[in-house]
């Protein structure tokens, strides 16, 4: 496999399994920014790639989709190489700044570092110089392009999308959902089912040319995104209504997180703890009772 592809001008990908990270490239002597950090058992292979495409630059700055382990486990490793800002909403700054949250999410690395035979003795830390940013803000890249950004709530409180100027491409973490081997959406509602279907509203709304999905290969072209984003909503409408279904037979959260599994995550494609795949769709579970179902 190669060490990375150009998926438009000035943007590319580092092809690591499961975590593609995008990578806009700001021109020599400039730095560039990278979208998200992926786990930590994945940081050597992302400071080798990022090697191959950038030579002897660095990094300017990362900008996080959210604060979920999967997404900013490398952050540390990867600023002691390229001493890069992290930009991030204050929701994720306010995740970083706790001990707690550090050491859950250092927990959760160690958890996939396992599951990967890496027996390294790399752990997850604060990271440094983060700075915060919400819906409105644009962050402006050296060679004169600029990432918009939009508050995306509803997989996390935390949730931002960025969407870059020129060039249309929309970077949406998770708020897009997730897409199985089989070619199935996976909706990823955990904090909030409604606030989820609105930011994929929100994300319709922009007619990206491009979206750089979080766990898989991008989808390229405005009426493949639209279709795309459209199926996603169908997804999550499907999944509403099906927990919906299964609460009014018992209110037993875990044995339908249990289920969930079972029966919607049979070949996912992001794979880790089992842990973390039972917190998340728990998290659903009590989503769709809270909104939907619960007697107040």
């Amino acid at each position: 496999m190669r060490p990375y592809s150009e998926l438009a001008e000035g943007l590319f990908v580092l092809n690591v399994p499961m975590f593609p990270l995008y990578v806009l490239r700001g021109g020599r002597h400039q730095g560039g920014a990278m979208i998200d950090c992926a786990v930590l058992a994945k940081a050597g292979e992302i400071r080798e790639k990022l090697a191959a495409l950038l030579g002897s630059e660095r990094l300017a700055m990362t900008l996080l989709t959210h604060s979920h382990y999967d997404h900013v486990g490398a952050c540390s490793l990867l600023q002691e190489a390229h001493d890069f800002a992290i930009i991030a909403s204050q929701r994720t700054k306010d995740v970083l700044d706790s001990d707690k949250a550090v050491a859950f999410i250092d927990d959760l690395n160690q958890k996939f570092k396992a599951l990967e035979n890496d027996r390294s003795d790399s752990r997850f830390i604060r990271p440094r110089s983060v700075r915060a940013v919400a819906e409105g803000d644009r962050v402006d890249l050296p060679d004169g392009r600029r990432l918009e950004v939009y508050e995306t709530p509803g997989h996390t409180r935390c949730s931002l999308a960025f969407l870059l100027r020129p060039g249309n491409v929309l970077f949406a973490g998770d708020a897009a959902g997730v897409v199985e081997r089989s070619g199935r959406i996976k909706p990823l509602f955990l904090s909030s089912y409604s606030m989820y279907e609105a930011s994929l509203q929100k994300l319709l709304g922009l007619d990206a040319d491009l979206l750089a999905l979080a766990h898989n290969a991008a989808v390229q072209g405005r009426g493949r995104v639209r279709a795309f984003l459209e199926g996603s909503l169908a997804e999550t409408r499907r999944l509403k209504e099906k927990i919906v279904a299964w609460l009014g037979e018992s209110q037993d959260f875990a044995r339908i997180a249990e289920r969930i599994l079972a029966e919607e995550y049979d070949a996912p494609t992001l794979l880790g703890p089992r842990e973390a795949l039972l917190i998340n769709v728990t998290a659903m579970v009590k989503s769709v009772f809270h909104e939907f179902v619960k007697v107040p």
